[in-house]
């Protein structure tokens, strides 16, 4: 059986598609059928024989010839890291783990504006009412009185990257480890791929002139009932797409010029952006102490005060 040793763990909009379609091109990667197999979310992995069946047939195209990296990105591990890092521990121990991780209040404002151009959540949801909700969720409110689907109420929480590392870090040694920043993946996309080639032990070089173009970016549609059906059909089309990265840049660049309204989304209102801010600081200074608070991004420090962090034994951050 062909079993992966290299995951994207997470986190949910920042930049794992893109990085996913980066590697999918390099010569010595594999990768799953799917970019997200969400294997370890689900919870029929008692059975360790048939586990391992079940999830090598994600990678059995990629016996031969033998690559060096064979690899699966499904981001929503590290939210669910209580439940997945235990499966994964038991069936993949010697596996590499990637985690990106992008400002929680951006991934956040991010996440609500995708989904919401993905039609998940209802069109006349506010990114305060959004908020308010997964705060009341968070204390305790369930997810059929807020009307909204639990995934989606829990990605507040999935912000809090300090408390869903944890269970990853006691599990597998710190050199199976990389924690790698969105902002920095935005800055100079080249030489995040090239640190990256280093801990996976591929040639880096192979990015030295590889031409970028950022995948999953979102836009909204002008047409939902036709959008509804081209993501239907998008997903029905993945296993033959993934593996076709320039094909489905260029049906997604002909799909926009027909039914894009816009790409991107406003700027958060900056009373939002505050109140989210304080909810996510003690967090980012428990992730200060893991990965030291020099390897922050700029935007990450902003309101980190050094005197507050709680040491909890420091992971090497990529270089």
């Amino acid at each position: 059986m062909t079993l992966p040793n290299f995951i994207i763990g997470g986190t949910e909009k920042a930049g794992t598609t893109s990085v996913f379609t980066y590697l999918l091109s390099h010569p010595e990667v594999c990768a799953s059928k799917v970019k997200e197999t969400d294997f370890f979310r689900q919870d029929d992995c008692a059975d360790p024989v048939r586990s391992a069946q079940a999830y090598a047939a994600h990678f059995a195209h990629c016996r031969q010839p033998a690559p060096k990296v064979v690899m699966e990105a499904s981001p929503g591990y590290l939210g669910e890291s209580h439940a997945v890092a235990p499966r994964m521990q038991q069936l993949v121990p010697d596996v590499k783990l990637l985690f990106i991780l992008r400002h929680p209040v951006d991934r956040l404002y991010s996440s609500y504006n995708f989904h919401k151009a993905r039609l998940e959540l209802p069109a006349e949801l506010t990114f305060e009412d959004y908020v308010e909700r997964c705060l009341k969720f968070d204390k305790g409110a369930s997810a059929q009185e807020l009307g909204i689907g639990r995934w989606f109420l829990q990605v507040l929480d999935f912000g809090r990257y300090a408390a869903h590392l944890e269970p990853f870090l006691e599990r597998f040694p710190n050199q199976s480890v990389r924690i790698m920043f969105y902002e920095e993946l935005q800055q100079d996309e080249r030489q995040f791929m090239k640190t990256l080639c280093d801990f996976l032990g591929i040639d880096g070089g192979y990015f030295d002139e590889y031409t970028f173009k950022a995948a999953n970016v979102t836009f909204s549609s002008r047409f939902a009932s036709i959008h509804k059906q081209a993501l239907k059909l998008n997903q029905a089309l993945e296993p033959f797409l993934r593996s076709r990265p320039g094909l489905k840049r260029g049906l997604v660049d002909l799909y926009k010029k027909f039914n894009q309204a816009r790409q991107g989304y406003a700027a958060m209102p900056a009373p939002m952006r505050e109140k989210l801010q304080a909810y996510y600081a003690p967090s980012i200074r428990q992730l200060a102490a893991l990965v030291g608070e020099s390897a922050l991004p700029p935007s990450w420090r902003e309101g980190v005060a050094a005197s507050n962090v709680i040491p909890l034994g420091k992971v090497q951050p990529a270089r």
